[in-house]
Protein backbone atom coordinates (compact mmCIF):
# COMPACT_ATOMS: atom_id res chain seq x y z
CA UNK A 1 0.00 0.00 0.00
CA UNK A 2 1.46 3.30 -0.84
CA UNK A 3 1.53 5.52 2.37
CA UNK A 4 0.56 9.02 1.29
CA UNK A 5 2.68 12.11 3.85
CA UNK A 6 0.86 15.42 4.30
CA UNK A 7 2.79 18.74 5.12
CA UNK A 8 1.37 21.08 7.76
CA UNK A 9 1.58 23.59 5.32
CA UNK A 10 0.26 21.56 2.50
CA UNK A 11 -2.82 20.67 4.66
CA UNK A 12 -3.44 24.59 5.27
CA UNK A 13 -3.30 25.54 1.74
CA UNK A 14 -6.07 22.43 1.48
CA UNK A 15 -8.34 24.38 4.36
CA UNK A 16 -7.96 27.55 2.77
CA UNK A 17 -8.75 26.39 -0.58
CA UNK A 18 -11.76 24.83 0.61
CA UNK A 19 -12.86 27.92 2.18
CA UNK A 20 -11.84 30.98 0.21
CA UNK A 21 -14.16 33.19 -1.64
CA UNK A 22 -13.69 36.23 -3.30
CA UNK A 23 -13.19 39.90 -1.98
CA UNK A 24 -16.58 40.97 -3.50
CA UNK A 25 -18.11 38.07 -1.82
CA UNK A 26 -16.63 38.91 2.00
CA UNK A 27 -17.59 42.12 1.91
CA UNK A 28 -20.72 42.13 0.35
CA UNK A 29 -23.87 44.24 2.45
CA UNK A 30 -20.59 45.44 4.71
CA UNK A 31 -21.59 48.94 5.64
CA UNK A 32 -18.61 51.64 6.24
CA UNK A 33 -18.78 55.25 7.33
CA UNK A 34 -16.02 57.28 8.73
CA UNK A 35 -14.87 60.59 7.75
CA UNK A 36 -11.24 62.65 6.84
CA UNK A 37 -10.29 65.35 8.75
CA UNK A 38 -7.88 68.62 8.80
CA UNK A 39 -7.61 70.80 11.31
CA UNK A 40 -5.33 73.97 11.94
CA UNK A 41 -5.19 75.59 14.69
CA UNK A 42 -3.40 79.05 15.97
CA UNK A 43 -3.28 80.53 19.95
CA UNK A 44 -1.78 83.86 20.77
CA UNK A 45 -1.76 85.20 24.11
CA UNK A 46 -0.89 88.38 25.54
CA UNK A 47 -0.22 89.35 28.94
CA UNK A 48 -0.28 85.24 30.04
CA UNK A 49 -0.89 84.15 33.11
CA UNK A 50 -1.86 88.28 33.77
CA UNK A 51 1.66 88.96 34.05
CA UNK A 52 2.70 92.10 32.09
CA UNK A 53 4.49 91.15 28.52
CA UNK A 54 4.47 87.30 28.75
CA UNK A 55 2.94 86.65 25.95
CA UNK A 56 4.12 82.69 25.80
CA UNK A 57 5.26 81.04 22.66
CA UNK A 58 1.92 80.45 21.39
CA UNK A 59 0.85 76.96 19.36
CA UNK A 60 0.33 76.62 15.79
CA UNK A 61 -0.74 72.79 14.91
CA UNK A 62 -1.70 71.19 12.12
CA UNK A 63 -3.77 67.60 12.84
CA UNK A 64 -4.99 65.35 10.19
CA UNK A 65 -7.25 62.29 11.16
CA UNK A 66 -8.97 59.71 9.50
CA UNK A 67 -11.81 57.42 10.96
CA UNK A 68 -13.82 54.21 9.28
CA UNK A 69 -16.13 51.42 10.82
CA UNK A 70 -16.73 48.70 9.11
CA UNK A 71 -20.15 47.52 9.76
CA UNK A 72 -21.40 43.97 8.64
CA UNK A 73 -25.09 42.46 7.51
CA UNK A 74 -26.78 41.09 10.63
CA UNK A 75 -27.01 37.28 10.90
CA UNK A 76 -28.61 35.34 13.40
CA UNK A 77 -29.71 38.74 15.03
CA UNK A 78 -26.09 39.75 15.37
CA UNK A 79 -23.84 42.49 13.61
CA UNK A 80 -19.91 43.09 13.97
CA UNK A 81 -18.15 46.31 13.95
CA UNK A 82 -14.55 47.57 13.56
CA UNK A 83 -13.51 51.28 13.33
CA UNK A 84 -10.06 52.37 12.60
CA UNK A 85 -8.67 55.51 12.72
CA UNK A 86 -5.05 57.16 11.92
CA UNK A 87 -4.20 60.45 13.80
CA UNK A 88 -1.27 62.67 13.53
CA UNK A 89 -0.41 66.36 14.76
CA UNK A 90 2.34 68.72 14.32
CA UNK A 91 2.90 72.05 15.98
CA UNK A 92 5.10 73.99 13.72
CA UNK A 93 5.49 77.27 16.40
CA UNK A 94 5.69 79.77 14.19
CA UNK A 95 9.00 80.40 14.84
CA UNK A 96 7.37 82.09 17.98
CA UNK A 97 9.86 79.67 20.55
CA UNK A 98 11.61 76.87 21.60
CA UNK A 99 9.27 73.68 21.40
CA UNK A 100 8.29 72.23 24.75
CA UNK A 101 10.56 68.90 24.32
CA UNK A 102 13.39 71.02 23.46
CA UNK A 103 13.34 74.18 25.93
CA UNK A 104 17.01 74.60 25.82
CA UNK A 105 17.75 74.98 21.84
CA UNK A 106 18.34 78.34 20.51
CA UNK A 107 16.37 77.37 17.06
CA UNK A 108 13.39 78.78 17.23
CA UNK A 109 11.66 77.90 14.21
CA UNK A 110 11.59 73.72 15.73
CA UNK A 111 8.37 72.33 16.57
CA UNK A 112 6.83 69.32 18.43
CA UNK A 113 5.72 66.59 16.44
CA UNK A 114 6.34 64.70 12.83
CA UNK A 115 3.35 65.75 11.01
CA UNK A 116 5.08 66.75 7.93
CA UNK A 117 7.63 63.45 8.62
CA UNK A 118 6.81 60.17 10.04
CA UNK A 119 3.25 58.53 10.60
CA UNK A 120 1.52 59.49 13.60
CA UNK A 121 -0.87 57.11 15.70
CA UNK A 122 -2.90 54.50 13.82
CA UNK A 123 -5.08 51.78 15.34
CA UNK A 124 -8.19 50.06 16.62
CA UNK A 125 -10.95 52.97 17.34
CA UNK A 126 -14.16 50.56 17.98
CA UNK A 127 -14.63 46.44 17.99
CA UNK A 128 -17.42 45.47 19.09
CA UNK A 129 -21.01 43.03 18.34
CA UNK A 130 -24.51 43.90 18.63
CA UNK A 131 -26.83 41.80 19.34
CA UNK A 132 -30.91 42.81 18.68
CA UNK A 133 -33.32 39.75 19.37
CA UNK A 134 -36.32 38.95 17.71
CA UNK A 135 -38.68 39.06 20.89
CA UNK A 136 -38.19 42.92 22.13
CA UNK A 137 -36.98 45.90 20.35
CA UNK A 138 -33.57 46.06 22.34
CA UNK A 139 -30.25 45.97 20.71
CA UNK A 140 -27.28 45.05 22.90
CA UNK A 141 -23.77 46.34 22.48
CA UNK A 142 -20.69 44.32 23.56
CA UNK A 143 -16.82 45.62 23.46
CA UNK A 144 -14.99 48.75 22.84
CA UNK A 145 -17.33 51.44 21.37
CA UNK A 146 -18.18 55.33 21.75
CA UNK A 147 -19.54 56.56 24.82
CA UNK A 148 -22.36 58.05 23.73
CA UNK A 149 -23.84 59.76 26.84
CA UNK A 150 -24.06 63.73 27.28
CA UNK A 151 -21.02 63.77 30.07
CA UNK A 152 -19.02 62.68 26.80
CA UNK A 153 -17.18 63.67 23.85
CA UNK A 154 -19.17 61.04 22.02
CA UNK A 155 -16.94 61.06 18.47
CA UNK A 156 -14.05 60.71 20.97
CA UNK A 157 -14.58 58.76 23.95
CA UNK A 158 -14.24 54.87 24.20
CA UNK A 159 -15.20 52.44 26.48
CA UNK A 160 -15.20 48.77 26.80
CA UNK A 161 -18.68 46.96 28.51
CA UNK A 162 -21.38 46.36 27.23
CA UNK A 163 -24.56 48.91 26.84
CA UNK A 164 -28.50 47.66 26.39
CA UNK A 165 -31.04 50.24 24.46
CA UNK A 166 -34.54 49.33 24.95
CA UNK A 167 -37.48 50.90 23.01
CA UNK A 168 -40.78 48.55 23.38
CA UNK A 169 -42.46 51.42 24.93
CA UNK A 170 -43.44 53.60 22.40
CA UNK A 171 -41.51 56.99 21.92
CA UNK A 172 -39.16 56.20 24.92
CA UNK A 173 -35.57 54.50 25.23
CA UNK A 174 -34.34 52.71 28.27
CA UNK A 175 -30.75 52.48 27.95
CA UNK A 176 -28.50 50.67 30.54
CA UNK A 177 -24.66 50.59 30.61
CA UNK A 178 -21.29 49.53 32.24
CA UNK A 179 -17.57 49.99 31.63
CA UNK A 180 -14.65 48.24 33.26
CA UNK A 181 -12.51 51.08 31.34
CA UNK A 182 -12.81 54.27 29.15
CA UNK A 183 -10.94 56.96 27.80
CA UNK A 184 -11.58 60.59 27.64
CA UNK A 185 -9.79 62.69 24.84
CA UNK A 186 -10.15 65.78 27.04
CA UNK A 187 -10.35 65.02 30.67
CA UNK A 188 -9.08 68.52 31.00
CA UNK A 189 -6.60 70.79 30.53
CA UNK A 190 -4.21 69.26 32.64
CA UNK A 191 -5.38 65.72 31.84
CA UNK A 192 -5.44 65.07 28.04
CA UNK A 193 -5.91 61.71 26.37
CA UNK A 194 -6.71 59.75 29.74
CA UNK A 195 -7.64 56.32 30.49
CA UNK A 196 -9.44 55.22 33.76
CA UNK A 197 -9.52 51.64 34.50
CA UNK A 198 -12.38 52.01 36.79
CA UNK A 199 -16.33 50.64 36.21
CA UNK A 200 -18.54 53.18 34.75
CA UNK A 201 -22.52 52.36 35.25
CA UNK A 202 -25.16 54.17 33.49
CA UNK A 203 -29.05 54.04 33.36
CA UNK A 204 -31.10 56.46 31.36
CA UNK A 205 -34.65 57.56 30.13
CA UNK A 206 -34.96 59.05 26.93
CA UNK A 207 -38.26 60.24 25.53
CA UNK A 208 -39.84 62.37 22.70
CA UNK A 209 -43.36 63.28 21.82
CA UNK A 210 -44.57 65.16 18.85
CA UNK A 211 -47.20 67.15 20.30
CA UNK A 212 -48.70 68.75 17.01
CA UNK A 213 -47.63 72.32 17.88
CA UNK A 214 -44.22 71.09 18.10
CA UNK A 215 -41.87 68.32 19.93
CA UNK A 216 -41.12 67.90 23.26
CA UNK A 217 -37.73 66.04 24.44
CA UNK A 218 -36.78 64.88 27.57
CA UNK A 219 -33.86 62.97 29.03
CA UNK A 220 -32.73 62.33 32.43
CA UNK A 221 -29.21 59.75 33.04
CA UNK A 222 -27.74 58.68 36.04
CA UNK A 223 -23.94 57.70 36.59
CA UNK A 224 -21.60 56.02 38.96
CA UNK A 225 -17.59 55.14 38.91
CA UNK A 226 -16.30 53.05 41.74
CA UNK A 227 -13.76 55.07 44.17
CA UNK A 228 -14.58 58.14 41.36
CA UNK A 229 -17.76 59.77 41.35
CA UNK A 230 -20.70 58.17 44.04
CA UNK A 231 -23.12 59.65 41.91
CA UNK A 232 -23.87 61.66 38.91
CA UNK A 233 -27.08 63.08 36.86
CA UNK A 234 -27.90 65.00 34.05
CA UNK A 235 -31.47 66.03 32.61
CA UNK A 236 -32.61 67.92 29.76
CA UNK A 237 -36.20 69.05 28.78
CA UNK A 238 -36.72 70.34 25.54
CA UNK A 239 -39.21 72.05 23.15
CA UNK A 240 -38.94 72.62 19.58
CA UNK A 241 -41.08 74.58 17.38
CA UNK A 242 -40.74 75.07 14.01
CA UNK A 243 -40.20 79.13 14.84
CA UNK A 244 -38.74 78.70 18.06
CA UNK A 245 -36.83 76.27 20.88
CA UNK A 246 -36.55 76.20 24.40
CA UNK A 247 -33.80 74.08 26.62
CA UNK A 248 -33.21 73.54 30.04
CA UNK A 249 -30.11 70.96 31.62
CA UNK A 250 -29.12 70.29 35.38
CA UNK A 251 -26.03 68.62 35.62
CA UNK A 252 -25.11 67.07 38.88
CA UNK A 253 -21.91 65.19 40.54
CA UNK A 254 -20.96 63.79 43.53
CA UNK A 255 -17.33 62.76 43.55
CA UNK A 256 -15.92 59.71 45.77
CA UNK A 257 -13.23 62.33 47.29
CA UNK A 258 -10.97 59.20 48.72
CA UNK A 259 -10.75 58.00 44.75
CA UNK A 260 -10.13 61.68 43.92
CA UNK A 261 -7.13 61.74 45.87
CA UNK A 262 -5.88 58.26 44.40
CA UNK A 263 -6.54 59.82 40.95
CA UNK A 264 -4.85 63.91 41.55
CA UNK A 265 -3.06 63.21 44.68
CA UNK A 266 -3.53 64.02 48.20
CA UNK A 267 -5.76 66.78 49.44
CA UNK A 268 -9.01 67.62 50.20
CA UNK A 269 -10.75 68.34 47.19
CA UNK A 270 -14.52 69.30 46.91
CA UNK A 271 -16.99 66.45 46.20
CA UNK A 272 -20.03 68.23 44.99
CA UNK A 273 -20.94 70.51 42.11
CA UNK A 274 -23.53 71.18 39.79
CA UNK A 275 -24.10 72.90 36.45
CA UNK A 276 -27.65 74.67 34.90
CA UNK A 277 -28.10 75.95 31.85
CA UNK A 278 -31.34 77.60 30.05
CA UNK A 279 -31.73 78.59 26.64
CA UNK A 280 -34.11 80.21 23.82
CA UNK A 281 -33.20 80.58 20.34
CA UNK A 282 -35.72 81.26 17.39
CA UNK A 283 -35.22 79.49 13.61
CA UNK A 284 -36.70 82.35 10.45
CA UNK A 285 -36.02 80.15 7.89
CA UNK A 286 -39.98 78.98 7.75
CA UNK A 287 -40.58 82.31 7.14
CA UNK A 288 -37.99 82.39 4.23
CA UNK A 289 -35.33 84.56 6.22
CA UNK A 290 -32.52 82.70 6.94
CA UNK A 291 -31.45 83.60 10.39
CA UNK A 292 -30.98 81.71 13.94
CA UNK A 293 -30.78 83.70 16.76
CA UNK A 294 -30.34 82.16 20.53
CA UNK A 295 -29.70 83.23 24.02
CA UNK A 296 -28.77 80.99 27.33
CA UNK A 297 -27.42 81.55 30.89
CA UNK A 298 -25.20 79.09 32.91
CA UNK A 299 -25.17 79.54 36.36
CA UNK A 300 -24.62 76.72 39.56
CA UNK A 301 -25.66 76.45 43.05
CA UNK A 302 -22.89 74.28 44.82
CA UNK A 303 -20.01 74.96 45.33
CA UNK A 304 -18.28 74.64 41.86
CA UNK A 305 -19.33 73.59 38.18
CA UNK A 306 -17.26 70.50 37.74
CA UNK A 307 -19.85 67.86 36.02
CA UNK A 308 -18.84 66.19 33.34
CA UNK A 309 -16.69 63.87 32.18
CA UNK A 310 -15.10 65.36 29.15
CA UNK A 311 -14.23 68.92 29.45
CA UNK A 312 -17.25 69.99 27.26
CA UNK A 313 -19.82 66.54 27.00
CA UNK A 314 -23.47 67.58 25.92
CA UNK A 315 -23.58 70.69 27.83
CA UNK A 316 -25.36 73.85 26.51
CA UNK A 317 -22.41 76.39 25.58
CA UNK A 318 -21.22 78.76 22.82
CA UNK A 319 -17.94 80.16 22.02
CA UNK A 320 -15.21 77.94 21.99
CA UNK A 321 -11.77 79.39 24.41
CA UNK A 322 -13.46 80.65 28.03
CA UNK A 323 -14.27 76.85 29.04
CA UNK A 324 -10.86 75.47 27.31
CA UNK A 325 -8.87 77.98 29.39
CA UNK A 326 -8.34 76.93 33.03
CA UNK A 327 -5.54 79.17 33.91
CA UNK A 328 -6.95 81.96 32.60
CA UNK A 329 -10.42 82.29 33.55
CA UNK A 330 -10.78 79.13 36.63
CA UNK A 331 -12.82 77.07 34.68
CA UNK A 332 -13.33 73.79 33.69
CA UNK A 333 -16.32 71.24 33.31
CA UNK A 334 -15.02 67.92 34.31
CA UNK A 335 -16.27 66.16 37.53
CA UNK A 336 -12.65 64.71 37.72
CA UNK A 337 -10.48 66.72 35.59
CA UNK A 338 -9.41 69.49 38.40
CA UNK A 339 -8.30 69.17 41.27
CA UNK A 340 -10.56 71.73 43.57
CA UNK A 341 -9.73 72.56 47.15
CA UNK A 342 -12.63 71.99 49.62
CA UNK A 343 -11.77 75.30 51.25
CA UNK A 344 -12.84 76.76 47.33
CA UNK A 345 -16.46 77.85 46.63
CA UNK A 346 -16.87 78.98 42.75
CA UNK A 347 -19.57 80.48 41.47
CA UNK A 348 -20.50 81.07 37.98
CA UNK A 349 -22.65 83.45 35.99
CA UNK A 350 -22.34 83.39 32.17
CA UNK A 351 -24.66 84.88 29.52
CA UNK A 352 -24.39 84.06 25.81
CA UNK A 353 -25.62 84.91 22.18
CA UNK A 354 -25.49 82.82 18.68
CA UNK A 355 -26.30 84.36 15.82
CA UNK A 356 -26.05 82.86 12.28
CA UNK A 357 -27.28 83.83 8.90
CA UNK A 358 -27.45 81.69 5.57
CA UNK A 359 -25.65 83.74 2.57
CA UNK A 360 -26.16 81.25 0.40
CA UNK A 361 -27.45 77.75 0.32
CA UNK A 362 -24.25 76.26 1.09
CA UNK A 363 -22.94 79.56 2.60
CA UNK A 364 -23.67 80.53 6.63
CA UNK A 365 -21.76 83.07 8.64
CA UNK A 366 -22.25 83.60 12.16
CA UNK A 367 -21.15 84.74 15.27
CA UNK A 368 -20.90 84.00 18.82
CA UNK A 369 -20.84 86.53 22.29
CA UNK A 370 -20.21 85.34 26.01
CA UNK A 371 -20.10 87.52 28.90
CA UNK A 372 -19.66 86.02 32.21
CA UNK A 373 -17.83 86.01 36.03
CA UNK A 374 -16.36 83.11 37.54
CA UNK A 375 -15.94 84.41 41.18
CA UNK A 376 -13.56 81.98 43.39
CA UNK A 377 -13.71 82.60 47.10
CA UNK A 378 -11.30 81.15 49.60
CA UNK A 379 -13.61 80.23 53.17
CA UNK A 380 -10.80 79.95 55.69
CA UNK A 381 -9.06 83.33 54.42
CA UNK A 382 -11.96 85.35 53.09
CA UNK A 383 -9.88 86.34 50.19
CA UNK A 384 -11.67 86.17 46.53
CA UNK A 385 -10.49 86.39 42.66
CA UNK A 386 -13.17 87.51 40.19
CA UNK A 387 -12.59 86.31 36.95
CA UNK A 388 -14.82 88.43 34.43
CA UNK A 389 -14.60 87.52 30.72
CA UNK A 390 -15.66 88.10 27.59
CA UNK A 391 -15.20 86.13 24.64
CA UNK A 392 -16.55 87.55 20.37
CA UNK A 393 -16.36 84.41 18.09
CA UNK A 394 -17.31 85.33 14.37
CA UNK A 395 -17.13 82.20 12.22
CA UNK A 396 -18.36 80.82 8.53
CA UNK A 397 -19.53 77.07 7.65
CA UNK A 398 -19.01 76.46 3.92
CA UNK A 399 -21.11 73.59 2.65
CA UNK A 400 -18.54 72.42 -0.54
CA UNK A 401 -21.21 69.57 -1.29
CA UNK A 402 -23.31 66.70 0.26
CA UNK A 403 -20.02 65.54 1.95
CA UNK A 404 -17.44 68.23 2.72
CA UNK A 405 -17.73 70.78 5.18
CA UNK A 406 -15.36 73.35 6.29
CA UNK A 407 -15.21 75.63 9.04
CA UNK A 408 -13.28 78.12 10.75
CA UNK A 409 -13.78 80.89 13.65
CA UNK A 410 -11.84 83.69 15.24
CA UNK A 411 -11.91 83.12 19.03
CA UNK A 412 -11.07 86.55 20.77
CA UNK A 413 -11.23 85.87 24.89
CA UNK A 414 -10.24 88.93 27.18
CA UNK A 415 -10.54 88.34 30.52
CA UNK A 416 -9.97 90.47 33.96
CA UNK A 417 -8.60 89.12 37.17
CA UNK A 418 -9.73 91.09 40.28
CA UNK A 419 -8.69 90.11 43.58
CA UNK A 420 -9.89 91.86 46.99
CA UNK A 421 -6.41 90.85 48.74
CA UNK A 422 -4.00 92.88 46.96
CA UNK A 423 -6.60 95.39 45.29
CA UNK A 424 -5.21 94.71 41.95
CA UNK A 425 -6.81 94.47 38.28
CA UNK A 426 -4.36 92.56 35.96
CA UNK A 427 -5.87 91.54 32.34
CA UNK A 428 -5.11 88.64 29.70
CA UNK A 429 -6.04 88.32 25.86
CA UNK A 430 -6.23 84.75 24.15
CA UNK A 431 -7.06 84.32 20.53
CA UNK A 432 -7.49 81.53 18.77
CA UNK A 433 -8.40 80.76 15.08
CA UNK A 434 -8.86 77.71 13.68
CA UNK A 435 -9.89 75.99 10.38
CA UNK A 436 -11.50 72.55 9.95
CA UNK A 437 -12.37 70.63 6.51
CA UNK A 438 -14.49 67.70 7.04
CA UNK A 439 -15.08 64.66 4.44
CA UNK A 440 -18.01 62.81 6.06
CA UNK A 441 -18.41 58.85 4.42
Amino acid sequence: MKKLNFSLAALCAFAYSANAQSLEDAIKGVEVGGFLRYEYEDNRFKNQLFQDGANGDGTAEHTWRTEAEFKTPVQNNVALALGIYYETSNNVNHGKGSPANAPDSPSNFLGDGLGSGKDGEFGVSTFYATVAPDFTSTNITLGKMRLDTPLNDNEEDRGTGILAVNSDIPNVSLVAGAFDSWALDDLSETFPEQSIAKPLYTLAALANYELGIGNLEAQAWIFHIDDILDSSIFAQLSFNHALFHLSAQYAYANLNNQGFESLLGAGEYQNKGDFISLEAGIDLESLKIPLQLSVGYITNTQDNFGVSLDNEGALQLAGAVWFDNYDGTGIDFSAIGSAIPRDTQKDLDVIYARASYALLENLSVGIDYISGTNKVHQKSSATSIDYDFYEVMPNITWQLGENIEIFTYYALLKTEQNSNDIGLTKSENRNQFKVEAVYSF
